[in-house]
C-alpha cells in the first residue's frame, strides 16, 4: 500500500469500469435503468442466492434461497459481463453497480459507488449490507437508523437489521426485526425471517432455561436432594464449582461429604490440582458433633434467610469453632467481609486454594472503591487478573473483570471500561453464568452512548428491557440512556417519548434518569412530567446508600433544572454544588462532572440574560485565573445554546448568545463564533481560545487568516527554559503487522544533538522514558482513532515484548514531562478530541497536563511527504522565536497559497 497517507490505513480503488475485465460473462440479461425508470430491472440469477443480506435493487430483490458459501473457495461469485457493467455506469445506475459489485465479492467497489447514490433509505439499506460484509455490525445498524427515520418499514432494511443484531448476538432485538420482515407478507423473505426468527427466540429460550436448570440442580446438590452428572460439571465447571463449596458447607454428615467425592473429582480433573478433594478431606477431618448443627443453619445463608439467632451469634460460632469454611461462606454471602477485608485474605491464604485467593483480591478492591481508591483498586485488579492468563477460573476471573470495568467507569476511561466488561461477559459466558447478562448489556449500552454510539446503545439496551419487559429499574435506566442518546442527536421529541415510557413506572429511581428529565425540561417543557424531578431527586436522596459524587451529581441536576425556573434559588444550588464538587477527590470523575456542568447552568443564564461581565467571571472561576483582556475568545456550546465572549486588541469586550441551534455539533467548529466577535481579532498579533469541552480542539474555530492558539487547563506549569536543550524524534516506527499499516517514509530529524528512537527501539515505554527530560519532542508514527483503545486518537508505536504498542492519551497524561516540551505530533488526526463535555480529553490534552509547554497537532490525515516540510517550517520559525501560534499562521498562509483546501487548515496549536 502507497504510504501517501499516514495513518489512514485507506485502499483508494479506482472504480472505473475496467476493472471488470476479468470477469466471466455468464448471460445477464439487461432492462430498463432503475435510476431513471420504475420498470424492473431483469437480471438473470442463480436459483439460490450466496449474500445473506438484501439489496435493495429491482434487479436483486427478489427471493431466493440462501446458500452459504465455504470459506476456502468452494463457491462461485456472480460474474458480470463488462458490456452490462459500462451500460450501468454510462446510465448513472450507481446502486444497480454497487449490488454488481457485492454480489461479486467487492465490497470496497461497492461502497465507492454507493457513496455517489445519495442518502435514499434503499441507499441506506445497501450501505448497511456492504457494512456488514465488512464485518461492521454497529456500523450497519446506524445507517439503517437513518433508513428508517425516512421509511420505518422498508424491507430489506429490517432484514439487514435482523442481521446486524445477530451478528452482535442480540437474540432478542434480531428476532423483533425478523418479525417485522416477517409481518410484510413479502413472498419468500417472509418464511426466511420467520425461520430466523424462531432461531432467535430458540437460543434465547434455551440459555434461560439452561442456567435455570442447572441453578436447580446446584441448589440440590447443596441441600442434599440431588447430584450432578459429569456431562453437567463439563458443561458449566465454574458454576458447579461455586455450588460444591456451599454443598461442602452445608454437609450435616460425614456420609454427605463422601457423596459429594465424585463432582469434587471430576472439577479437580478440570480446573488442575487437588483444591476441592483437599476440601472435602479438611471437612470430613472435622468433629461432627460441633460442624453438623453449625453446617445446617449455614443452609439459611444460602438462601439469603435470616440466621436463627442472629448473624453476629453464628460467626462468633464459627470461630469458636474453627469451622473455617462454613465462616468464609458466610461473610462472603452476607457481605460482612467489608468489615475485616485483611482477616479474610488471611483465612483465603491459609486454604491454599487459588478461588479464594481471587475472592479476597476482589473484596480488597472493593474496599480501595469505599475510600475512594480508584487507582488503588485498578491495581489490585490488574494484578489479581493476571492469575487468569489461563483462562481456568471463568467465573472469578470475569468477576474481577467486572469491577474493573467499574473502576474505568468511575474514572471516565470509557474504552478500558468497554474492554473490561466484555471480557468479563464472555467469561461469565463461559463458565455458564447467563444471569448476569442483563447486567452486562446495559453497561455495554451506557458505555457505547458515552462514546457516541446512540444507535449501538441503544439497541443494546433495548435487550436488556427484552428479557425483562416487566422489571421497571431496567425499564427506567434503559429509556433514560435512550433519551439521553436522541438528544445527542437533537431528536428532542423522540427523546421526551422515552422518558415517558420511563415515568410510566413512577417515581425516576435513577440518577441517570433524573439527569435526563432536567435536561427536556429546558428544550421541551412538559409541566406534568417535569413537576415530578424534584420529587424523584428528594426520594434518591431518602433511600441512601448514595456515595459523595452521587450525591454532587443530584445536587447539580436540582440546581440545573431550578436555574431555569427559579433563577437566585438554582444558582445557590449549583454554586454549592461546585463547592462539594472541589472538595472531593480529583479521581472523582463525577466531581468533576458536577463542577463542570455546573458552571455550564451558570454561564448560559448569565450569557442569556446578557450579563458579560459575570460571564467573564465565572470563567476565570472555572479556570482558576485572571485570562486575558485583549486578544481572547472564550466559547461553550451546550446542545442548543451558544455562548462567545471575545476582547479586541482594545480590551473591548464583545458578548453572542443563541439558543437556537436544531442539529448536533459537525466534526469541525467553524461558523460557531460570529463574524461580529470575529472580526475586530483580525488586528491581534495571536487570539488565545478558551473553547469548553466539546468544543476544545475542533478545526475551523476561527479563520485560518487569525494566528489563535488553543489554551488549554492544566495542572501542570510550563517552565521553558528550565532544562538542557534534549530534542528526541521517534520515526520508522515498525507497526504491528496486523493493523496493515504502510510504512512511513524516511525521516532525517534537523539539528544537533538529538535522540533518536526508531525501529524496534520506538516501543511506548521506551518513548515514555526518553520524553521525561526532553526540550523538543517530534513523533512521526500513524495515528488511529480505536475507541477499543482510547476515547482519544492514540499513536501507533513499534510493539514491545509483550505486544504493546499503543501510546494513549491516558498514559502521556499519568506521564511527566520535566523539559517542559515543544511537542510536534506529526500523526494523523493526533488531535482527535473524545467526547467528553466535562474536561478537554485527547493526546495534546495530556501532553499538556504532563508538563508540555506547546503541542502541535492535526485534527485530520496528513500526507506522508508532506509532513515534515510543514512542521520543519513551523519548528524553524519557532526555535527563531516567533510565537507558536504566529508561526504556525504564516506557514498555514504559504500552504494554503498553494492549495486552499490543504490539510494545513486543521493543524492546531494547544498551549
Amino acid at each position: 500500500m502507497d504510504a501517501k497517507w499516514k495513518g489512514s490505513g485507506r485502499l483508494l480503488l479506482a472504480t472505473g469500469v475496467l476493472a471488470a475485465a476479468g470477469v466471466a460473462a455468464v448471460g445477464w440479461r439487461w432492462g430498463a435503468r432503475e435510476a431513471r425508470s420504475e420498470e424492473a430491472v431483469a437480471w438473470p440469477v442463480a436459483a439460490t442466492r450466496s449474500l445473506e443480506v438484501r439489496l435493495s435493487h429491482p434487479g436483486v430483490a427478489s427471493h431466493r434461497p440462501y446458500h452459504a458459501v465455504a470459506r476456502g473457495g468452494g463457491g462461485k461469485s456472480v460474474g458480470v459481463p463488462l458490456e452490462v457493467l459500462a451500460r450501468l455506469e454510462a446510465q448513472g445506475d450507481f446502486r444497480g453497480l454497487a449490488a454488481a459489485y457485492l454480489l461479486q465479492g467487492a465490497p470496497e467497489l461497492a461502497a465507492s459507488y454507493l457513496e455517489r447514490a445519495g442518502d435514499s433509505p434503499e441507499v441506506l439499506s445497501d450501505r448497511a449490507a456492504v457494512a456488514l460484509a465488512r464485518k461492521d455490525a454497529a456500523g450497519a445498524l446506524t445507517l439503517l437508523d437513518r433508513a428508517f427515520q425516512e421509511r420505518p418499514r422498508l424491507g430489506p432494511a429490517l432484514w439487514n437489521r435482523g442481521l446486524a443484531l445477530r451478528e452482535l448476538e442480540l437474540w432478542a432485538k434480531s428476532a423483533e426485526a425478523f418479525e417485522a420482515v416477517e409481518a410484510l407478507a413479502e413472498p419468500g423473505w417472509a418464511d426466511e425471517a420467520r425461520t430466523h426468527a424462531e432461531t432467535m427466540r430458540g437460543r434465547i429460550q434455551a440459555e434461560q432455561q439452561g442456567y435455570k436448570d442447572a441453578w436447580a440442580t446446584g441448589a440440590a446438590l447443596v441441600t442434599g436432594q440431588g447430584t450432578v452428572s459429569a456431562e453437567q460439571l463439563r458443561a458449566r465447571p465454574d458454576l458447579y464449582r461455586l455450588f460444591l463449596y456451599d454443598a461442602i458447607r452445608a454437609a450435616p454428615t460425614l456420609e454427605r461429604l463422601q457423596a459429594l467425592w465424585p463432582v469434587a473429582e471430576t472439577l479437580d480433573a478440570h480446573f488442575g490440582g487437588s483444591a476441592l478433594r483437599d476440601g472435602l478431606r479438611w471437612a470430613e477431618a472435622r468433629d461432627f458433633q460441633r460442624r453438623a448443627p453449625l453446617a445446617a443453619l449455614y443452609l439459611h445463608v444460602f438462601r439469603g434467610e435470616a440466621v436463627p439467632g442472629g448473624l453476629s451469634a453464628y460467626l462468633e460460632k464459627l470461630r469458636a469453632a474453627g469451622e473455617l469454611d462454613i465462616l468464609m461462606g458466610t461473610l462472603v454471602l452476607t457481605q460482612e467481609v467489608a468489615r475485616d477485608v485483611e482477616g479474610y485474605a488471611r483465612l483465603a491464604e491459609g486454604t491454599k486454594d487459588p478461588w479464594f485467593t481471587l475472592i479476597a483480591a476482589h473484596e480488597r478492591a472493593k474496599a480501595a472503591i469505599r475510600k475512594g481508591e480508584l487507582f488503588q483498586a485498578e491495581q489490585l485488579l490488574l494484578a489479581a487478573t493476571r492469575q487468569c492468563q489461563g483462562g481456568t477460573f471463568a467465573y472469578r476471573c470475569g468477576v474481577l473483570l467486572e469491577r474493573l470495568g467499574d473502576v474505568y467507569r468511575q474514572l471516565w476511561r470509557i474504552p478500558e471500561a468497554t474492554r473490561s466488561v466484555r471480557e468479563a461477559r464472555a467469561l461469565y459466558r463461559r463458565s455458564g453464568f447467563w444471569a448476569s447478562e442483563t447486567d452486562f448489556l446495559l453497561s455495554l449500552g451506557q458505555f457505547a452512548r458515552l462514546q457516541g454510539q446512540g444507535v449501538l446503545a441503544r439497541a443494546l439496551l433495548d435487550e436488556a428491557l427484552a428479557y425483562f419487559p416487566e422489571d421497571c429499574s431496567i425499564r427506567q435506566f434503559v429509556r433514560a440512556n435512550d433519551a439521553l442518546a436522541l438528544l445527542e442527536e437533537m431528536r428532542v421529541e423522540e427523546a421526551r417519548g422515552a422518558i415517558g415510557e420511563a415515568l410510566q413506572c413512577g417515581t425516576l429511581k435513577s440518577i441517570l434518569g433524573a439527569m435526563t428529565l432536567a435536561e427536556l425540561a429546558r428544550l421541551r417543557p412538559e409541566p406534568t412530567q417535569d413537576g415530578r424531578l424534584l420529587e424523584a431527586l428528594e426520594a434518591r436522596r431518602r433511600a441512601g446508600r448514595l456515595d459523595p459524587g452521587a450525591r454532587v451529581i443530584l445536587s447539580h441536576i436540582e440546581g440545573r433544572f431550578l436555574i431555569e425556573h427559579e433563577r437566585a434559588r438554582g444558582e445557590e444550588v449549583l454554586r454549592r454544588t461546585i463547592t462539594e464538587a472541589e472538595a472531593l477527590p480529583r479521581t472523582s470523575a463525577e466531581a468533576r462532572e458536577a463542577r463542570a456542568y455546573s458552571y455550564a447552568s451558570l454561564l448560559f443564564a448569565a450569557g442569556k440574560g446578557g450579563e458579560w461581565s459575570q460571564v467573564l467571571a465565572l470563567l476565570e472561576q472555572e479556570a482558576g485565573g485572571a485570562l486575558p483582556r485583549r486578544c481572547l475568545v472564550a466559547v461553550t456550546v451546550d446542545r442548543e445554546r451558544t455562548l462567545a465572549l471575545a476582547f479586541g486588541p482594545e480590551g473591548r469586550m464583545q458578548g453572542f448568545y443563541d439558543g437556537g441551534r436544531t442539529q448536533p455539533l459537525g466534526v469541525e467548529a467553524r461558523g460557531i463564533v460570529p463574524e461580529a466577535l470575529v472580526a475586530p481579532l483580525s488586528a491581534c498579533e495571536q487570539v488565545d481560545v478558551l473553547a469548553r469541552p466539546p468544543l476544545h480542539g475542533r478545526a475551523g474555530l476561527l479563520p485560518d487568516a487569525l494566528a489563535w492558539r488553543y489554551l488549554t487547563p492544566s495542572t501542570a506549569r510550563a517552565v521553558p527554559g528550565a532544562a538542557p536543550a534534549r530534542h528526541v524524534v521517534v520515526k520508522d516506527v515498525e507497526a504491528p503487522a496486523a493493523l496493515e499499516l504502510p510504512r512511513l517514509g524516511a525521516w532525517r530529524p534537523v539539528g544537533e544533538g538529538i535522540t533518536v528512537l526508531s525501529g524496534a527501539d520506538a516501543t511506548p515505554g521506551r518513548v515514555l522514558e526518553a520524553m521525561t527530560r526532553a526540550t523538543e519532542i517530534e513523533i512521526h508514527a500513524h495515528g488511529l482513532i480505536n475507541p477499543t483503545l482510547s476515547d482519544a486518537s492514540l499513536l501507533v508505536l513499534s510493539p514491545d515484548a509483550g505486544g504493546r504498542y499503543a501510546l494513549t492519551a491516558g498514559e502521556v497524561r499519568a506521564h511527566r514531562l520535566e523539559g517542559a516540551p515543544l511537542v510536534t505530533l506529526a500523526a494523523c488526526r493526533a488531535a482527535h478530541t473524545a467526547q467528553r463535555i466535562h474536561e478537554p480529553f485527547s493526546l495534546p490534552a495530556a501532553f499538556l497536563e504532563a508538563g508540555a509547554r506547546t503541542v502541535l497537532a492535526a485534527t485530520v490525515d496528513i500526507p506522508d511527504a508532506e509532513a515534515g516540510p510543514f512542521f520543519v517550517a513551523v519548528q524553524e520559525r519557532i526555535r527563531a522565536g516567533q510565537r507558536a501560534a504566529v508561526a504556525l499562521r504564516d506557514v498555514r498562509q504559504e500552504w494554503l497559497r498553494r492549495d486552499a483546501e490543504s490539510w494545513a487548515r486543521s493543524v492546531l496549536v494547544f498551549e
